[in-house]
């Protein structure tokens, strides 16, 4: 708390000294005086040698030439209402080039190194050169263009400044502070450091390692591996000829062809690539993301935001929450988790695993299996070679043609099942049940809704229970096959084949039995009826408290 008085004080005391200072200088701002110094230093360089490049605090213009020599040109200008300072301050500037460990250094050095070497922040800077000097109006500009050899390797160190650098191919190390950076046409390897301003590096022919702390990053045509960390401004990439990696936090981060692997962290903002030669790897909280051609293996975890992926190569995992998700064009296995928001899976050449509670559903061209965990929202499923299981509560389910088998658990809405290659399995508590086109057995469970199927091929068993059941158009009843279909007070109707062999034992509690084809009494009671047709190869079994229909087709 103390510290916390002491510097609404300083603060208020500042603003105090701010405006009397103006005050007192409003009559001389306009003869505010500026002056400048020019500077040229040169010296040879040799190959393997480093120029370093510190204490500038200024704009830096590097560029190759075809000689072996530096050559420096600075102008420093200055400006203050003192003439006699600004007269001085310049007669203690000075721009050196000298020999330095195993190459060369070049810096301006100036009085204002002084309050800039000690160690405190800028406002505390600040303060103790207002109440030292008084002076608010001082500025200083700096202008620096270099020369070097085209293979020189440089190490800067410099703030509050722009830096371009044209033509090298040495390697580059550049820590630049609140100034932005454009490298082009450079190579050998780059590491690069900045903040609070853009990052531009076009045209390099090696790896670069880029930091850029609240500023953004462009890079494009880049002959080796990229790693870029950052925050807050936007990431942008083109041409990556090896590997990526983008670290970020609240960026967007955009971009197309790597030829390496892809790995993107970033949250809050848009992800969007495309054409990825290699793997892809997106961490992207609260991000929408859309992926567009990656030519191997594709990993996502994102939340809250649409997920929209097209044409991998590879496999297709996606783990999140609350995420819209459309997976389009997936050679291999498909797997989502995600919860609440619709998942559309189209075109997949492997299998699909798809764990969604409370998300609608859509699974379409599949080539292998589609396993489908679901709950409240539809489920659709069309057009799978393989086999398809379904687990889902209290969820609509529509599949058809599915190549073979056909498992399906739900409850309190509608199954529909339109050609199955394979069995049948459904287990529907309170849902209504319509299948046709089976070509294997049919197994249902259900209750208080209506069971309805159409042109079967294999056996069928029914339990229903207070469920209406209507089997009709059967296409083939199998030799030692069964058909078993009990439900309670609710009527059952059975067509059958013409040329039907069959066994037929049907029994009602309260209703009638109706037979196109002659019956026989089982003990005299008409509540108890069998029917004997052709070889009775097949054996069917009725049980109802209502109405037993059977006709003949």
């Amino acid at each position: 708390m103390r510290r916390k008085t002491l510097f609404s004080l300083a603060l208020i005391l500042l603003v105090t000294v701010f405006f009397a200072q103006n005050l007192q200088a409003s009559k001389k701002i306009l003869s505010r005086n500026v002056k400048s110094k020019a500077f040229t230093e040169s010296i040879a360089s040799a190959p393997g040698k480093t120029l370093t490049i510190d204490r500038t605090r200024g704009d830096l213009t590097i560029t190759a030439t075809e000689g072996n020599e530096i050559v420096v040109r600075a102008v420093v200008e200055v400006g203050d209402s003192d003439e006699e300072f600004l007269e001085e301050f310049l007669a203690r500037t000075e721009l050196v080039l000298e020999p330095y460990r195993q190459g060369f250094r070049l810096q301006l050095r100036s009085p204002r190194d002084e309050d800039l070497d000690k160690d405190e922040s800028d406002f505390a800077r600040l303060l103790r050169n207002v109440f030292r000097t008084g002076k608010f109006r001082f500025s200083m500009s700096t202008k620096i263009d270099i020369q070097v050899p085209s293979k020189q390797s440089l190490h800067i160190e410099n703030a509050y400044g722009d830096i371009k650098i044209r033509d090298i191919t040495g390697n580059l190390y550049v820590a630049n502070r609140s100034g932005e950076v454009n490298i082009q046409n450079c190579g050998g390897e780059l590491e690069l450091e900045n903040s609070y301003a853009l990052v531009e590096v076009i045209d390099f022919s090696g790896p670069v390692v880029i930091s850029n702390s609240s500023g953004a990053v462009v890079l494009s045509h880049i002959g080796g591996k990229a790693e870029v960390r950052n925050s807050y401004k936007s990431v942008d990439f083109d041409q990556i000829r090896g590997a990526l990696t983008v670290r970020s936090h609240s960026s967007d981060v955009r971009g197309r062809h790597v030829q390496g692997d892809c790995e993107i962290t970033t949250s809050y903002r848009e992800i969007k690539v495309s054409e990825v030669q290699g793997k892809l790897n997106i961490k992207g909280s609260s991000c929408p993301i859309t992926v567009d051609v990656v030519h191997e293996d594709a990993e996502i975890e994102s939340s809250y935001k649409p997920v929209k992926v097209s044409d991998v190569g590879g496999f297709l995992r996606y783990r999140g929450h609350s995420s819209p998700v459309t997976a389009l064009g997936i050679t291999k296995d498909v797997s989502i988790r995600s919860s609440y928001k619709e998942i559309v899976v189209d075109r997949v050449g492997g299998s699909v695993d798809v764990d969604g509670p409370s998300c609608p559903v859509s699974v379409s061209d599949v080539k292998g299996n589609a396993v489908i965990v679901s709950s409240y929202k539809d489920v659709i499923v069309e057009r799978v070679d393989g086999g398809l299981e379904v687990r889902a509560h209290s969820a609509p389910v529509t599949a058809s043609v599915i190549g073979k088998d056909v498992t399906i658990r739900s409850s309190y809405n509608p199954i529909q099942i339109k050609q199955a290659g394979g069995k049948v399995e459904v287990d529907g508590g309170s849902c209504s049940v319509t299948a046709e086109d089976v070509a294997g057995d049919v197994n249902i469970v259900n209750s208080y809704k209506y069971v309805e199927l159409k042109r079967t091929s294999g056996s069928i068993v029914v339990q229903g229970s207070s469920s209406p059941i209507e089997v009709t158009q059967v296409k083939n009843l199998p030799k030692d096959g069964k058909v078993e279909i009990t439900t309670t007070y609710k009527p059952i109707l059975l067509h059958l084949p013409r040329n039907a062999d069959v066994v037929i034992s049907a029994s009602t509690r309260y209703g009638k039995i109706i037979s196109d084809f002659p019956v026989y009494l089982d003990e005299g009671d008409d509540k108890k009826i069998r029917i004997e047709i052709g070889e009775g190869k097949t054996t069917i079994l009725l049980k109802t408290s209502a109405n037993i229909t059977i006709k003949k087709d």
